[in-house]
């Protein structure tokens, strides 16, 4: 089933509603392609119509009881107003709802993440306010109960509560792929669940963490220290560094002499960046020394790579290269890749930041990344790849960075780091663009964006590449479905949300929806006048808006946009776009059947043409014509026929003359008509 866009107003609610029905049962029954081609019709349907609580809880059921649980959290953004909501059904549906989702996400492994979107309950972990969304649910269904005399509200909000999902998972974009599960295998004892956050924590895999140290409740002391000290890397506060030194006592007291300097090596660099320098290099000097002279390479490894972010930070490069050098050296002997890609690629990522040779940067970013290939490390290897990037632009070789991505695809091993070959498809998508290879891109860009998006990587980037890519290969309906969730990422980016947000105006009209095109393209316009940038992307968005309007019926309202841009351009010495915009406020008012406006507006363009002066002859010329064609509508229309004619054989005549011959023939035409007294 493809279902059309349409605008949800009028009996378009019911269908909105109707349809949101539909979302589970269709997934339940196996209909994956019509549940997701449903599912994004009714959001975007339903946009900006933040008081549909009752369709948004469907939404939000659909989300959770298909693997799409993260996409369902944007969702509960709007939790803020619905305690508000006037109708009890909704705000329960919406409550129970919520909570199913917020359920299925801590089942999953990521209760311990903050909720982050705006409102009420930001920073909140979403393990908790799962809780409080079911006490919500239930304190809704109860009202109700006392009300109706029954117990079926609060019956049927714990049994929307309990749900199953009715699949694994139901792909709602191209490319799309289920997100990554990071709870840990049940049945786990304390101290294994602290060896595989340690691991996550070397790998650069916080989530997967931070869902390991949840999931452990009484805690052996021989293992306590080490769980003190990741949960006060990963879950920072005012008492970090209090409850780093009782980890380095309880390594003290064990005579845990390994994990005491590490500790202290983290220590040290958590004081640099708390305004403690000198007490903090000074740890983590003396902590890096101890451990290299130690037997344990990994952890003398280890040791060399805190000391050059400290060190590093304090603007000692020279001495923080000696020491990922040593550290490098002493990896590779050791044979661990994971440890001797992080040493090259902290070094990569510092000579890229210090203005350091590019080569050199380029050599140790690519070793780094095979070093990362051989030990299957999706993240670090990202990281890798960013830091070759860097260096290829730094100098000016985008040509071998274009030929080293496609080496690595057509290399990376099967088994290898998908999130690797993902961010590759990106870049690739990122050169197509930028050679206007436009559908070759879309296929890159979606599975960039899967995979990333599985990982919980996806970042306004890969969504505002797959827009750009959509957009240019024409494939106009995509680019409705994913450009608002890419505007709401861009706040940081105001020229990339002004581009996409261009691009989905446009996508409108491209697809004749006329009305939707302009409220897109009126948006843009008081955004950009409000931040103070009128210039050429106002005025080209005001005429585009113009034109929406022109085809609506609605002239005088499209003069005006006209008329705005006229001015915008005039104020930046753009006069040739200023008198077209003229030219094209008469016709507007013109057809808006307000002759007298028509002929105010004829003035104004009159004087717009004649004071260009600046454009070649040919230019000139064809700006004249335009005048002449447009003065020869308006005073048709007036009844000064004669003037009409006349001002229409010249237009003719220049049209022929500059080989504009369909404009010719158009004038030709209006001619004709106007002798014959056709003309109105």
């Amino acid at each position: 089933m493809e279902v059309e866009p349409r605008r949800a107003d009028g009996s378009g609610g019911a269908e909105i509603t109707r349809l949101c029905r539909t979302l589970v049962p269709l997934a339940a029954a196996g209909k994956y392609a019509e549940a997701a081609s449903t599912y994004r019709w009714v959001s975007r349907a339903s946009a900006g119509d933040p008081l549909r609580y009752g369709d948004h809880a469907l939404r939000l059921e659909f989300c959770a009881l298909t693997g799409n649980e993260h996409t369902g959290v944007e969702l509960l953004s709007l939790l803020d107003g619905v305690g508000d909501h006037g109708d009890a059904v909704d705000r329960l549906e919406f409550f129970a709802s919520a909570a199913l989702l917020t359920r299925r996400l801590t089942e999953t492994g990521y209760g311990a993440i903050p909720f982050i979107l705006d409102g009420p309950y930001d920073g909140v972990p979403l393990s908790r306010l799962h809780r409080r969304m079911r006490a919500a649910a239930l304190v809704e269904a109860e009202e109700l109960d006392e009300h109706e005399d029954t117990g079926y509200f609060t019956a049927y909000a714990e049994r929307k509560m309990a749900e199953h999902p009715v699949a694994e998972f139901v792909p709602l974009l191209p490319s799309a792929l289920p997100r990554a599960p990071i709870a840990p295998p049940p049945g786990l004892s304390a101290e294994e669940l602290v060896i595989r956050a340690e691991i996550h924590n070397h790998r650069c895999e916080p989530e997967e963490a931070r869902a390991c140290l949840a999931a452990i409740g009484t805690v052996p002391d021989e293992i306590a220290p080490r769980l003190t000290e990741l949960r006060a890397i990963f879950f920072q506060g005012d008492d970090t560094e209090e409850r780093l030194r009782r980890a380095a006592a309880g390594f003290r007291r064990q005579n845990d002499e390994t994990r005491f300097l590490l500790n202290q090596c983290w220590l040290g660099l958590w004081l640099v960046f708390d305004d403690q320098a000198e007490t903090g290099v000074a740890l983590t000097t003396v902590a890096a020394a101890r451990l290299r002279a130690g037997t344990d390479d990994r952890a003398a490894c280890w040791g060399e790579y805190w000391l050059a972010h400290v060190l590093s930070g304090q603007g000692r490069n020279p001495e923080a290269y000696e020491a990922l050098r040593r550290g490098a050296g002493r990896a590779r002997e050791a044979g661990d890749p994971l440890l001797h890609g992080t040493l090259l690629c902290l070094e990569a990522s510092l000579r890229n930041g210090d203005g350091e040779d590019p080569v050199t940067a380029l050599e140790l970013a690519r070793a780094a990344t095979d070093a990362f290939i051989v030990g299957n490390v999706g993240e670090k290897a990202v990281e890798a790849v960013e830091q070759v990037r860097i260096a290829y632009e730094r100098t000016g070789s985008l040509d071998e960075l274009d030929l080293f991505v496609e080496h690595l695809l057509s290399t990376l091993p099967v088994g290898g780091p998908e999130r690797l070959r993902g961010h590759l498809r990106h870049l690739r998508a990122l050169s197509l663009i930028g050679t206007g290879r436009f559908a070759e891109a879309v296929d890159d860009a979606y599975a960039a964006l899967g995979v990333a998006a599985s990982k919980g990587k996806d970042t306004a980037e890969h969504w505002y590449v797959l827009v750009t890519a959509l957009h240019g290969a024409g494939r106009y309906d995509d680019v409705l479905d994913v450009a608002p969730r890419t505007i709401a990422l861009l706040t940081a980016s105001p020229d990339w949300a002004h581009r996409c947000r261009w691009m989905y105006a446009d996508s409108y009209r491209a697809l004749g929806e006329s009305s939707r095109a302009f409220d897109e393209y009126a948006v843009l316009a008081e955004i950009l006048q409000d931040s103070g940038d009128t210039g050429h992307s106002f005025i080209s968005v005001s005429m585009a808006a113009a034109e929406q309007l022109d085809l609506l019926g609605y002239g005088a309202n499209a003069a005006d946009f006209y008329a705005r841009a006229a001015d915008a351009a005039s104020a930046i010495g753009g006069g040739y776009v200023a008198a077209t915009c003229r030219n094209a406020a008469t016709l507007s008012r013109l057809r808006s059947g307000d002759l007298d406006a028509a002929l105010t507006a004829l003035d104004a363009a009159e004087t717009a043409v004649h004071a260009v002066e600046t454009e070649t002859a040919p230019v000139r010329e064809h700006l004249v014509a335009q005048l002449d064609h447009v003065a020869a509508h308006v005073l048709s229309a007036a009844g000064r026929v004669r003037e009409a004619a006349r001002r229409a054989l010249r237009a003719a005549e220049t049209f022929h003359r500059i080989g504009e011959a369909e404009s010719a023939r158009d004038v030709d035409l209006l001619l004709e008509q106007i002798l014959l007294g056709e003309q109105k």
